[in-house]
């Protein structure tokens, strides 16, 4: 009957001892579930971040864009009436009026980023 008793002694310890290793598991489970959520709410906030990052670089390029626009605005006159303006999709539009004369006309245009340069001249 000793036998017996120290064969429950012994269960018994082990089944306590696996209780203590499903407390902890369940402790460290916990642990981790809490940790992925943290991660979860600091990725959401990065892209959102991220897409005002983006909006914000999108507004300074336009705002650049205008800067030029206005430099080309308040630039002395070529002795062509023209008027440059930006869309708010960031195209640089320029209009311009080229005067005719009897003698014939002469229109100059310089390309926005100023890289080309375009003159045509007609006497007639």
């Amino acid at each position: 009957m000793e036998s017996i008793t120290k064969i429950i002694a012994v269960l018994e310890k082990r089944v306590n001892d696996l209780q203590r290793d499903n407390d902890s598991l369940k402790q460290t489970l916990l642990h981790v579930s809490t940790t992925v959520e943290a991660l979860g709410e600091k990725v959401s906030m990065l892209e959102k971040g991220l897409a005002t990052k983006a909006d914000i670089t999108h507004v300074q390029q336009i705002n650049k864009q205008s800067e030029i626009v206005k430099k080309i605005n308040d630039s002395k006159s070529m002795g062509m009436d023209s008027k440059v303006w930006l869309s708010l999709d960031g195209k640089v539009t320029l209009e311009s009026i080229v005067e005719q004369t009897t003698d014939g006309y002469k229109s100059s245009a310089t390309n926005i980023k100023g890289v080309n340069k375009k003159e045509d001249s007609q006497n007639g």
